[in-house]
């Protein structure tokens, strides 16, 4: 094991400057999709190109697909470095001018190959005034000081069991003045974790239902009182942030397995994938909860959503409408208070990273580097369309190289290859993401199949209801088309052939430059793709 921490020598006076500021001056971004809201406090820049606007770019080390955040002058990111994602990378920007001003590294508890299959440094860090609390797929929480001075470190796939995902862990850290608190969810023990940032130690822990999620929970006040709310594996629920207890749950939410929850005033907006092999409308899981109704018992569905989806980037309020995105990249624009459509409208580019809402225009990052910048209302707005790079010559890696080799790259999974991204999977964005990654579909579904056919304990090629793994269960009713409770060769066959049909150009589009997510503050945006952070002002 080994930590070392690099600091770079530029003029003191930034240093000084960067260190030390009131601590309300800035409207900082401090976590993943800013605490959960993506709301910016200050008017933001609504045109750049390649050759204007863009204060400053800077080639990182390593790859991350975690969102930025900012503590006054400073920006913060990380990375896993290392053909074996051997080096974690928690790596700290000057908001000015792009310098880096020191580098903290850390040995991976767990390594797998760095590649597009699984997760590289997904969940987004949290800040505050005593530092940064980063989490790796690795299982490695890291905790290092504004300085990049080690505070702690917690391994938990050490401490709990290792992680049994296929494309690794994508759930970012959700955070209180007192705690740092994290989702795991995975095939295996799964589990909800406060951890007290003053020591690393754990405050309380209990279980979650063994699932695959990218989805980041929040902490957020109800009536008058935090609590963190988890939203994922057809549930949402909410916690005492004290004592770790359930206090309520909705169940009959399937999908939502990446976006993450956004809480304006009572309203719980959630948003959901199509699961897989459902047919278009007969989800309903983006919808609106009342938590005021609390009182009552379990909590109210205001409305529900005919129509739009949430694939990759979790849903954003701006005023009196909220918005989905799906995809395929067609934009849902819902009144907040019914759920009317007030129209659908093809982006043009999909959104792996949440949009950000600031001065009553809408920003939705395009994973291909494209910005649209909308002004909310029941019609469609463009106010500016913006790139990041000319689409005839998009940036490479300068020092990344992909690593090819090790089948799946796992990030101490089991072998399979089928999963749900927030930013690695099929997905991830902030959020979280947290974007999505291409699934290993060879053959006939590749190694979903052989995930499937795993549970095929007599090798008669036929699966029963009690041969299928709880991964795969909910896909049932929808794949079994005699309505047999079981799936034969033929069932098998056609569930196969439409998942990898549905994948076949994944490999190619999670190549970079990919834009995961972005973070503002002090009017800037900071615009984050796998290896290279932009600065537009």
């Amino acid at each position: 094991m080994y930590r070392t921490r690099t600091t770079y020598a530029w003029p003191c006076i930034a240093i000084v400057l960067t260190l030390v500021w009131p601590s309300s001056t800035f409207a900082d971004w401090n976590g993943f999709r800013n605490g959960g809201d993506s709301q910016a406090n200050l008017p933001l820049p609504t045109a750049w190109s390649p050759t204007a606007g863009i204060g400053w770019q800077h080639e990182l080390p390593g790859y991350g697909q975690s969102t930025p955040v900012i503590l006054g002058n400073q920006i913060f990111v990380t990375a896993a470095d290392g053909p074996m994602k051997q080096r974690l990378l928690v790596l700290c920007f000057s908001m000015a001018r792009g310098e880096l001003l020191w580098r903290y590294e850390h040995e991976a508890s767990t390594q797998g190959p760095s590649n597009y299959m699984a997760a590289r440094a997904a969940p987004t860090p949290v800040v505050d005034q005593s530092g940064v609390y980063a989490f790796f797929e690795s299982g490695d929480c890291i905790a290092v000081d504004l300085q990049g001075q080690a505070r702690w470190h917690r391994n938990f796939t050490a401490d709990y069991g290792k992680f049994d995902n296929n494309h690794g862990l994508g759930s970012s850290p959700a955070q209180n003045a007192s705690h740092v608190f994290l989702c795991i969810e995975h095939k295996g023990p799964s589990y909800l974790l406060a951890i007290d940032k003053q020591n690393g130690q754990t405050s309380w822990k209990v279980d979650r239902e063994s699932t695959s999620s990218w989805s980041s929970p929040i902490v957020a006040s109800v009536g008058g009182n935090e609590q963190l709310i988890v939203s994922s594996g057809g549930n949402v629920s909410g916690y005492d942030v004290g004592s770790g207890e359930k206090l309520w749950s909705l169940a009959g939410l399937d999908g939502n397995s990446v976006p993450s929850p956004t809480l304006i005033g009572n309203n719980l907006f959630i948003g959901a994938r199509l699961p897989e092999f459902a047919e278009e409308g007969s989800i309903r899981s983006n919808c609106c909860i009342d938590l005021s109704s609390l009182g009552e018992g379990e909590p109210k569905v205001a409305w529900r959503a005919d129509k739009a989806l949430s694939d990759y980037a979790s849903p954003v309020v701006s005023g009196e409408f909220v918005y989905f995105v799906n995809k395929a990249g067609v934009l849902f624009c819902l009144d907040a208070g019914t759920g009317k459509v007030q129209y659908a409208k093809r982006l043009g580019t999909q959104c792996w990273g949440t949009p950000i809402v600031a001065n009553s225009l809408v920003y939705f990052f395009g994973k291909d580097g494209k910005t649209q910048v909308l002004k909310p209302g029941p019609n469609f707005e463009l106010v500016s369309s913006n790139v990041l790079w000319s689409e005839d010559n998009p940036p490479k890696p300068e020092q990344y190289v992909e690593n090819s080799g090790g089948a799946h790259g796992h990030a101490g999974a089991a072998g399979e290859d089928d999963k749900t991204g927030d930013k690695t999977g099929d997905k991830t964005g902030d959020g979280q993401a947290r974007g999505p990654s291409a699934r290993g579909t060879g053959g006939q579904g590749g190694g979903m199949l052989a995930a499937l056919m795993k549970g095929d304990a007599n090798g008669d090629g036929t699966l029963t209801a009690d041969e299928i793994s709880s991964d795969f269960k909910p896909m049932l009713a929808r794949i079994d088309t005699n309505t047999d409770g079981s799936l034969d060769a033929a069932e098998i066959k056609a569930m196969a052939d439409s998942f990898a049909a549905r994948r076949t150009d994944s490999q190619a589009s999670a190549r970079d430059p990919i834009v995961y997510g972005a973070a503002a503050s002090q009017g800037k945006i900071i615009i984050r793709t796998g290896t290279r952070l932009y600065c537009i002002q």
